[in-house]
């Protein structure tokens, strides 16, 4: 889609396609060398950016591609996907440590010699609180669903009690960053996840000879977590939620905005202005009555819409359900088979559950900010998508398989 916004094409057309742009290029332009009709005009008000974020885009989908082939190639001893969800994890449970010891030390400044000059909400290395939050919200739920992995004994593997409290233990460190860092959206989809998904592994865990492991577990992470949760600092996060209740939505600057950025992609709904060039075409559509530069429109379907039109924003919800499909249907498979005896397909759902969980999540983030924007976070968000899909090819086995019988084989096809 950016390539085709980077082609020049005769001004009549683009005139056509998107009479916004035409009209912001001809102020580029002073007489006498305004553009005549012969001119040729790309649709994108800002080419540098559009080809450096396209770009950016192009190596998130390498990660996807590698993060696919990773998981179709592992197997139910050494599953290579976990690999991948190990180092999300452990890289996330880095960044946290970091921004608990800034907030204990009061930091005025990101690893102590960097200042952000238009912020002070960063936490951790992120300039943001809220893409702080983004990161754990991509790595809590596979720490959850690795938890289950690690307690569930099968043919192949033991139960591993020492990664589980490992486990344990990183999900209370990143879920007290996640309070700490006051981000209302990454807190709220971050439970919204985890409430289904524990619903999930509740009906793949329900053999009675491992209900006694998980519930002990549940109950020493929920006395470690209300530690974490008692220590937390909510001087700065209950108002924030507060505020939600008492502010009139209307009077929100982020609902100015998606008005402003909403009436934008109406008007240039084939084309939008260009991948990357928000920060250069919302002024010229701005009502927005306070002054400062909006590098992005805190809400990421908007601003695909905005740089990308329609056809940009129903490229990527199109791949994000396709996405979401693939892993949905593995996870229904696992539970209608779960008092069968498929071990393989099992843990391959605990593991979507985890890698699908951390999608989902900053999904229902990018509502209210815009992460997908953040290459860290996003080239993790693509990985993760990767995961879900190899993992959900169920032609491809993580371990070879007993012969199954004709009513499970009924249910498989």
């Amino acid at each position: 889609m950016a390539g085709l916004q980077l082609i020049p094409l005769p001004g009549p057309l683009v005139k056509f396609l998107a009479e916004p742009i035409y009209n912001l290029w001809k102020l580029q332009f002073l007489p006498p060398n305004l553009p005549h009709p012969g001119s040729l005009i790309p649709l994108t008000l800002y080419p540098y950016a559009t080809a450096s974020v396209g770009i950016l885009f192009l190596c998130y989908w390498l990660a996807f591609v590698l993060a696919r082939a990773m998981a179709v190639q592992g197997s139910a001893l050494h599953p290579r996907p976990g690999i991948i969800l190990y180092v999300v994890v452990a890289a996330a449970v880095s960044v946290a440590l970091v921004g608990i010891a800034q907030k204990g030390l009061n930091a005025r400044a990101i690893y102590g010699f960097f200042t952000p000059l238009h912020s002070g909400s960063f936490m951790g290395p992120y300039v943001n609180y809220n893409h702080f939050a983004g990161c754990l919200e991509l790595a809590l739920p596979i720490s959850i669903s690795l938890l289950g992995f690690a307690l569930i004994p099968s043919a192949r593997h033991a139960r591993s009690l020492g990664a589980g409290w490992l486990l344990v233990g990183a999900i209370v460190v990143m879920l007290a960053a996640l309070f700490m860092c006051s981000s209302r959206g990454g807190i709220l989809s971050f439970a919204t996840v985890a409430a289904a998904q524990l619903l999930v592994l509740f009906g793949l865990l329900s053999v009675r000879k491992i209900k006694g492991a998980i519930w002990v577990y549940i109950a020493l992470a929920v006395i470690i977590m209300g530690v974490a949760v008692h220590i937390t600092d909510w001087s700065n996060t209950l108002p924030r939620f507060q505020k939600i209740i008492s502010q009139d939505p209307h009077q929100n600057i982020r609902w100015k905005l998606f008005n402003d950025v909403a009436a934008m992609g109406n008007r240039l709904p084939l084309t939008g202005s260009g991948l990357g060039t928000f920060a250069v075409a919302y002024p010229f559509f701005k009502t927005l009555d306070r002054q400062g530069l909006f590098n992005h429109a805190h809400n990421d379907y908007l601003e695909f819409l905005a740089e990308m039109g329609w056809p940009g924003l129903l490229l990527f919800l199109g791949f994000a359900g396709w996405v979401l499909w693939r892993g949905g249907r593995v996870i229904f498979k696992a539970l209608v088979l779960r008092t069968r005896g498929d071990p393989d397909l099992a843990q391959r759902a605990l593991l979507i559950t985890g890698s699908m969980g951390g999608v989902i999540s900053l999904l229902l983030h990018g509502l209210t900010d815009f992460n997908l924007r953040i290459p860290a976070n996003a080239l993790t968000w693509f990985a993760l998508c990767g995961v879900t899909v190899g993992l959900s090819d169920l032609g491809t086995p993580l371990r070879r398989q007993q012969p199954v019988g004709e009513d499970q084989r009924d249910l498989l096809a």
